[in-house]
């Protein structure tokens, strides 16, 4: 059975892409995790729920390692954020920013519709919206 959950790091997608990060130097960790933002945000078309699973999940990862608060109380946070987290500038906070409220489009993401179908899209919503307000947005 697969994991799923409203928080960044509570679904299958997500814990494949935390686990590919840990397994990166982290330079490489800082790369990844912009293509996974930079994916979403500059797609043009409708975004399915792997890849935005990833990058929600990414854009966790740029909120936790500006502030680690940003994750406090979130379920499977990778111990090498708070330990040797990845340099976050303001470039790649405004990715995060911007794939975070992708995320949260109704008319084209995969993701959502799975949340607001079951009931939970409020849930997941607020998951959101805390990473935004922990972006500084």
């Amino acid at each position: 059975m697969g994991a799923i959950g409203a928080g960044p790091f509570e679904n299958d997608d997500a814990l494949d892409f935390l686990d590919e990060l840990e397994e990166s130097e982290q330079d490489v960790r800082r790369r990844k995790v912009e293509t996974a933002l930079a994916r979403v945000v500059r797609a043009s078309g409708y975004i399915e729920a792997p890849t935005m699973s990833e990058a929600v999940a990414a854009a966790a990862v740029v909120a936790a390692c500006d502030d680690f608060e940003a994750v406090i109380g979130e379920r499977n946070v990778p111990r090498w954020i708070d330990e040797d987290p990845i340099e976050v500038d303001e470039r790649l906070e405004e990715l995060a920013t911007q794939a975070l409220h992708r995320a949260l489009k109704s008319d084209d993401n995969e993701l959502w519709e799975l949340w607001a179908d079951g009931d939970g899209g409020e849930r997941f919503a607020t998951k959101v919206t805390h990473l935004l307000d922990a972006l500084g947005d």
